[in-house]
């Protein structure tokens, strides 16, 4: 998990644009929070000028509207989505898609691909066969489930594509500098924000790596709340380590779906793949804060 670490302190800085407003001479910062996709905490925050208050509301409630619709459509756990519809008739027929749940589900399937699926969104099947049951793309609006027993989920990469449509939303309205925490995934428009990586297994807080991030994303995975919650898609087994993996990448699209692949390779295969993104870095994390960095073109030579 990644968390938001204050310069002065945020708290302050928050507390000074939404109750005293004005406090700072030039900027301030807006905070919002809402629970979105089932039970995540999503903080908008926006870099503003004092008299954006009015605006800064309305981009960031565009910016919830934006998420919410996207998880209406590519969410498994709503009986009406997109992605339900493909569930439900897999092996049967095909289903319609928007234009977000069909580039989600190519990128989807172009990482599963390039990581010998240690990420794969067919992870939900209930048997081997429906794994490796095809997911079958027909034009640029209809897809289908080649087996009747293939299941899709998209919770290791549809909040990445959630939160990075937020930034998008935002950028469209001229914001220049915000960040969105998605549970401790990061997504930053502008910068520099500074963050830090929690210690796995630790109460939050207990931070151990620090660094910042400027037009990018974060991304973190671990047993940090629900030990053995990450499957591993090859042979549908949960995964348990003791440390966590944290992907920094300009997409958290990808950044989300790699440090679930990671995660389940473990550190040195998730070395081995590395060379396939060549903008990612991979931040391995040890219960007592310790960490290894593998800039993507240092990843060979960073090896002990």
């Amino acid at each position: 998990m990644v968390q938001l670490i204050p310069r002065m302190s945020f708290r302050s800085v928050f507390l000074c644009a939404l109750l005293l407003f004005g406090c700072v001479p030039k900027t301030a910062y807006l905070t919002r929070s809402q629970l979105l996709m089932g039970h995540v905490p999503v903080n908008v925050t926006i870099e503003i000028i004092p008299d954006q208050k009015e605006e800064a509301l309305k981009w960031s409630e565009g910016a919830y509207t934006r998420a919410k619709d996207l998880e209406a459509r590519i969410s498994e756990f709503q009986a009406a989505s997109e992605i339900s519809c493909l569930n439900q008739r897999a092996g049967k027929g095909s289903c319609s898609l928007s234009p977000d749940s069909m580039i989600l589900l190519r990128k989807a399937v172009e990482i599963s691909e390039k990581t010998d699926h240690a990420f794969d969104i067919r992870f939900a099947s209930p048997s081997k066969a429906g794994r490796k049951g095809q997911i079958i793309f027909e034009g640029q609006t209809m897809a289908r489930l080649s087996h009747p027993e293939t299941r899709i989920g998209l919770g290791a990469i549809g909040k990445g594509f959630i939160v990075d449509q937020m930034i998008d939303f935002l950028r469209s309205k001229g914001v220049t500098k915000a960040l969105v925490d998605a549970g401790g995934d990061l997504k930053a428009l502008g910068g520099p924000w500074p963050v830090a990586i929690q210690k796995p297994g630790s109460r939050s807080g207990e931070a151990s790596a620090m660094t910042q991030i400027t037009d990018g994303a974060l991304s973190t995975s671990g047993n940090y709340e629900q030990e053995g919650h990450i499957l591993d898609p090859r042979s549908g087994k949960k995964v348990t380590r003791q440390g966590s993996v944290t992907v920094e990448a300009k997409s958290h699209t990808l950044a989300d779906a790699l440090a679930t692949a990671f995660y389940v390779m473990g550190e040195q295969d998730s070395l081995s793949y590395q060379k396939k993104f060549p903008e990612v870095t991979i931040i391995w994390t040890d219960p007592d804060g310790r960490t290894r960095t593998y800039p993507a073109t240092q990843a060979r030579e960073s090896l002990p």
